[in-house]
């Protein structure tokens, strides 16, 4: 029997049922876009708050973003651009001029959307080497630009069905077969090619941005996935007045007013295949049932909500990557402060606070609301996200944490009272998380946070993919394809939808 969806004019034969596990990127658009695509999806996300590591908390009268902050893909035949265009949904947002400053051993480098300021501000800083950093970087837009072509048609890698086929076409070009013999090399070949391996102050900068990016630095990082973080920040960097969160609230108003079922705090603790559908048991002791499951979760979460009957069934790329890849995690400093910043102060800026640049817990990227941004915090005021990467390992224990703790709050204050002098003095509030807050406020397993590190090895061709291996169980987020950040999470959510309609969406 056939009807059409009040929400959507396209005949269907049958509403599929679908429940989604978790608000974040990947889970919250491959709900919008099913739903508004005539299914029946119920998401279900345990914390109190939606969009998990791209949420928020308040305290008092400030806001703070959980984790994500810096925004990108807003453009319109951009990634998320594409993805509110479908749902009719729209935020808040400034294109950034200046995108961010990165300081280097006390040098300042700003991260310039305009290319030509970017390229002649490096002639300034390096101009024995100006020539060889302007051919580095044009190669990298250049390259760039043919991968970006083909992500943004939210291809997979490697195609499974027609839809996916059509998507990898779709971005293909003259220049795209450039790229095969670069999918396995890392991005120290470019410097390496380019005379630039002892260029200090760069390879400084390029690791530091891709650190935050990518997980990883310029020695290890993938070419491509690298060439590509480098030149997103001038194409689609963006300022979400209020932060990410508003994005994912409005996909949660898009789902809702579509007819789709949202439900917090509701835990799903166990999921189960019973024959052709799927049952998910929550806290509360509900059981949902749907013909599928979207998981919005780290792989190693993924793994434990199963039983061993259905484990063993997923894909053994997904088990292996389960245990040998390793994540970073994070501790994070929250500070609500009266505005001694200064109207000309960066929104974004990354800093050193160690003697090792690059070592456990000494890179900091610092987020800054806009003044004028009353969402984040009140008149005279700003809310400020600062995080660093730290080695899961030395945080193992409450003395260790402890320890941590304590010396990376001091250095981080320390290091913005020299940026903003009367800093230490103008916080209104403050607050920190390690690991272990990370895991218990995200439920993230011990608190990796990020995805996996974008090196040979674990992206493009070799990055899980979305099936898991089992008939009506997919996977999306930031630790399958294609990867870390906003884009490549609500990425694996439009390739999770398109699996579930087997038909193009955007």
């Amino acid at each position: 029997m056939k009807h059409t969806h009040p929400h959507n004019k396209t005949e269907v034969k049958a509403l599929k049922k679908i429940i989604v596990i978790g608000s974040g990127y990947g889970g919250v658009t491959a709900a919008a876009l099913l739903q508004k695509s005539g299914c029946s999806v119920t998401l279900l996300e345990a914390a109190a708050e939606w969009g998990g590591c791209a949420g928020k908390f308040q305290r008092r009268k400030f806001v703070f973003p959980v984790g994500a902050t810096l925004a990108m893909g807003l453009n319109n035949d951009s990634i998320h651009g594409k993805i509110n265009r479908f749902l009719e949904i729209n935020v808040e947002a400034f294109r950034l001029s200046t995108v961010m400053d990165v300081t280097v051993n006390n040098e300042t480098i700003k991260y310039y959307s305009n290319k030509e300021s970017f390229l002649q501000m490096w002639r300034k800083k390096l101009p024995a080497s100006a020539d060889k950093v302007e051919a580095f970087f044009r190669e990298v837009w250049f390259l760039s630009a043919i991968l970006q072509k083909h992500m943004n048609e939210f291809p997979v890698i490697y195609p499974h069905t027609y839809q996916e086929t059509a998507a990898l076409l779709r971005g293909m070009s003259r220049n795209s077969l450039r790229l095969l013999p670069l999918r396995n090399k890392s991005f120290k070949y470019m410097l390496k090619k380019h005379g630039l391996t002892e260029e200090y102050m760069l390879r400084e900068f390029l690791d530091n941005v891709l650190m935050d990016s990518l997980q990883t630095t310029s020695d290890k990082c993938s070419l491509l996935m690298g060439a590509a973080a480098l030149d997103i920040y001038h194409e689609d960097a963006w300022y979400i007045e209020g932060g990410h969160y508003r994005l994912i609230e409005k996909m949660i108003e898009s789902l809702k007013d579509n007819g789709g079922q949202v439900l917090k705090p509701r835990k799903a603790l166990e999921v189960e295949k019973n024959g052709k559908m799927w049952s998910v048991k929550d806290h509360r002791g509900n059981v949902h049932e749907a013909e599928h499951v979207i998981l919005n979760m780290p792989l190693s979460n993924a793994e434990k909500i199963l039983n061993e009957k259905d484990r063993s069934s997923l894909k053994k790329k997904l088990r292996y990557a389960v245990s040998d890849r390793e994540q970073w995690g994070a501790f994070s400093l929250y500070f609500g402060i009266k505005d001694v910043m200064g109207e000309n102060a960066p929104l974004f800026q990354q800093f050193t606070a160690g003697e090792n640049s690059l070592s456990d817990s000494s890179h900091f990227f610092v987020s800054a609301s806009a003044s004028e941004d009353r969402r984040r915090a009140p008149e005279g005021h700003r809310s400020l996200t600062i995080s660093t990467h730290v080695d899961l390992k030395n945080w193992s224990t409450k003395e260790m944490y402890d320890k941590k703790s304590s010396k990376l709050k001091q250095q981080v204050k320390s290091r913005l009272e020299k940026a903003y002098p009367g800093f230490q003095d103008s916080i209104v509030y403050e607050i920190t998380g390690g690991p272990s807050a990370w895991e218990r406020f995200t439920l993230r397993m011990d608190g990796g946070v990020g995805g996996f590190p974008q090196i040979p090895g674990y992206s493009l061709t070799d990055a899980v993919s979305h099936r898991s291996g089992i008939k009506g169980l997919w996977i999306c987020g930031d630790t399958v394809f294609p990867g870390a950040g906003s884009i490549g999470a609500a990425s694996s959510g439009v390739h999770t939808a398109r699996s579930i309609l087997k038909r193009r969406i955007l």
